[in-house]
């Protein structure tokens, strides 16, 4: 069956949020909104789980930063990650178990596309359809 690319955005500013899910809609994706861990854990738990998550670490949660990315990673191992924060990327979160690419808030929009498409693309093979 060919289905769409789903994406899972977890970040705690909605306004962020919906500006990504505008823009991935218009790419063709299924995309899915989280504003804190819980709610993250409870998308990533479901049954339809998405196929990449674009995380900010900066959500509301219980744990640190880079222990929230060893968590999402132990829990959900095949899971690509895209770190998407306004904190410069440095070696720190490259380098975490699971995150794929690490992009800063306020680059071109059209990179982070770019980055996904890209990392789906790597890990997927046929039988999803994205515009790539």
């Amino acid at each position: 069956m060919n289905r769409k690319f789903k994406i899972l955005i977890a970040d705690r500013n909605r306004h962020v949020r919906q500006f990504l899910r505008r823009e991935f809609l218009s790419e063709g994706y299924q995309v899915i909104l989280a504003g804190e861990e819980g709610e993250l854990a409870q998308l990533l738990s479901g049954e339809d789980p998405p196929d990449l998550l674009i995380l900010d670490p900066d959500i509301p949660s219980c744990l640190t930063k880079p222990d929230l990315i060893r968590w999402l990673h132990l829990q959900y191992p095949a899971l690509p990650m895209v770190i998407y924060t306004f904190i410069y990327c440095d070696i720190n979160y490259p380098d975490l178990p699971g995150v794929a690419s690490c992009l800063e808030k306020g680059e071109n929009i059209d990179l982070l596309k770019k980055v996904v498409a890209d990392i789906l693309k790597k890990n997927y093979s046929s039988g999803h359809s994205v515009k790539l």
